[in-house]
C-alpha cells in the first residue's frame, strides 16, 4: 500500500505536457460573449430562454440530485449502456405531452432534426421544403440525397403549384414517395406556418408530413403543445413532430414524436441516435422538470410577445418580420439602402446600454423571456433603450 505522504509528494511533482498547445493570442474572429454575468444590469435577450427555466433553482437542485445518483453521463449510446429509467420516462412524457403514440430522444437537437429526416427520406423520394428551411433540415436532406422541391416561404399556394407540377410529370409513371418538411415557426424570420392550409395540400397529394417545432413547442397552444394545439388540429394528421429541447424546454438534445411504427424505425435507422452517447441524465431530468412547471407560461409569453410586437412596430417604427405571437422576434429598419449599417448601429448602441440580442441575415433578433412580464423595471429598460436606438 502506497504511503500517503509519498503519494502527495508524487502528485505535487506531476506536471504532464499539454495534449494541445494553447495559443493565448486573441483575434477578431474569437467568439464574442454577449453578456457579462457578473453585471446584474445586463439584460440577456440573446438566449432562447423563453420560459425562464434556466434560472429555476428548483430545476437546478433536481438536476444535482440526479448527478449524485447517475453521474454526469452514461458514456454509451442508447442501445449500449446508455439508457436509464429517466430517459424512458422523458420519452413517455413527451409522447403524452405531444398527444402522440411514442417519442424518441436524441442527445443533440441539430442531430434530432437531421437524423430523423435521413432515416426516412431516401434517394428516389421527393421532398417538398420551404426555401428558408433551417440548416439542420438542409443537412438531413443532404444525407438523404432525396429529390428536393422548394416552395416560397410559408406560402401554401406556391407549395400547391410545385406539388401539381410533380403530379403532372408522374401521370404515366409509378409515383414516388412524397414528403413535406416544414417549420412551425421559421428559425430565420419568426413567421408562423399556416399549418391547416399546408396539411390540406399534403393530404390531397398523399404526402407524409414532418413538422419541425423548436420555436413553437412550449410557446404556442394553451399548454405549450405547439401549432397542433394552437390551431386545434389533430396531431395524428402529422407523421412526425420534431424539435430541439434547447429553446423553451431549456436543456440540450431533441425529440421526435409520432406513431409507434415511425419512432421504432429510428431506433435502428437514426444515425444520431445509434452512434451518439445518450443525453446525460441530469439534462434529461431538466426536461422533465421543465414540462412539469410549464403551466400558464405559454399564454403569458404570447401576451408579452404581442405587446413587444406592437412596441417595435408602433413606437419604434421598426419593420417587424416575425409573427405577433412569436417569442422569436425578427425586426429591421425601413431604410433598405442602409439596412446593414443602421442595424449595426442599433445593435451596438443597445449592447453599450446593456441590452443584448442577436443579428441574422434578415435583421435583428430578440428572444423574449417570460420573466420580463413580471419584472416591469427591466422591461421598461428594454423599451427605453430600443426607443432611443430607433432614432439612430
Amino acid at each position: 500500500m502506497l504511503d500517503e505522504k509519498l503519494l502527495q509528494e508524487r502528485l505535487a511533482q506531476f506536471n504532464p505536457e499539454p495534449l494541445v498547445e494553447i495559443n493565448e493570442t486573441k483575434t477578431k474572429e474569437d467568439i464574442e460573449s454577449y453578456v457579462n454575468k457578473d453585471d446584474e444590469n445586463n439584460i440577456d435577450l440573446a438566449k432562447t430562454n423563453f420560459l425562464d427555466v434556466l434560472n429555476s433553482e428548483d430545476i437546478k437542485k433536481s438536476c444535482e440530485s440526479i448527478i449524485r445518483k447517475y453521474g454526469v453521463g452514461t458514456c454509451g449510446p442508447r442501445a449500449f449502456y446508455g439508457t436509464t429509467d429517466v430517459h424512458l420516462e422523458l420519452e413517455e412524457r413527451i409522447a403524452e405531452f405531444m398527444c402522440m403514440e411514442e417519442a424518441i430522444v436524441y442527445s443533440y437537437g441539430f442531430v434530432a432534426i437531421s437524423s430523423s429526416i435521413a432515416a426516412y427520406c431516401k434517394r428516389k423520394d421527393i421532398v417538398f421544403v420551404d426555401k428558408e428551411a433551417n440548416f439542420p433540415i438542409q443537412q438531413g436532406l443532404t444525407a438523404a440525397r432525396s429529390n428536393v422541391v422548394y416552395f416560397d416561404h410559408n406560402d401554401p399556394d406556391s407549395f400547391r403549384k410545385e406539388a401539381q407540377k410533380v403530379a403532372e410529370k408522374e401521370k404515366n409513371k409509378k409515383p414516388a414517395r412524397k414528403f413535406l418538411i416544414v417549420e412551425g415557426v421559421s428559425w430565420k424570420t419568426g413567421k408562423v406556418l399556416p399549418l391547416e392550409e399546408f396539411l390540406r395540400v399534403a393530404e390531397e397529394f398523399k404526402m407524409r408530413v414532418f413538422l419541425e417545432e423548436t420555436y413553437s413547442v412550449g410557446i404556442f397552444g394553451d399548454h405549450g403543445r405547439g401549432l397542433t394545439e394552437h390551431f386545434d388540429i389533430d396531431p395524428t394528421r402529422i407523421d412526425m413532430i420534431i424539435a430541439t429541447l434547447e429553446s423553451a424546454i431549456g436543456s440540450i438534445g431533441g425529440f421526435c414524436a409520432g406513431s409507434q411504427t415511425a419512432i421504432e424505425h429510428q431506433r435502428l435507422s437514426g444515425s444520431g441516435y445509434i452512434f451518439s452517447a445518450s443525453l446525460p441524465t441530469y439534462l434529461v431530468q431538466a426536461c422533465l422538470e421543465s414540462l412539469k412547471v410549464m403551466g400558464e407560461k405559454p399564454k403569458q409569453l404570447r401576451a408579452l410577445a404581442e405587446e413587444f410586437h406592437d412596441f417595435l412596430k408602433e413606437t419604434c417604427k421598426f419593420k417587424v418580420i416575425s409573427d405577433s405571437q412569436s417569442a422569436f422576434k425578427v425586426f429591421t429598419v425601413t431604410d433598405e439602402d442602409r439596412r446593414v449599417e443602421t442595424e449595426t448601429k442599433i445593435w451596438e448602441f443597445c449592447k453599450e446600454n446593456k441590452v443584448h440580442f442577436l443579428r441574422n441575415d434578415v435583421g435583428l433578433v430578440v428572444n423574449l423571456n417570460v420573466a420580463l412580464r413580471d419584472d416591469k423595471q427591466r422591461l421598461e429598460k428594454v423599451y427605453d433603450v430600443l426607443k432611443r436606438a430607433a432614432t439612430l
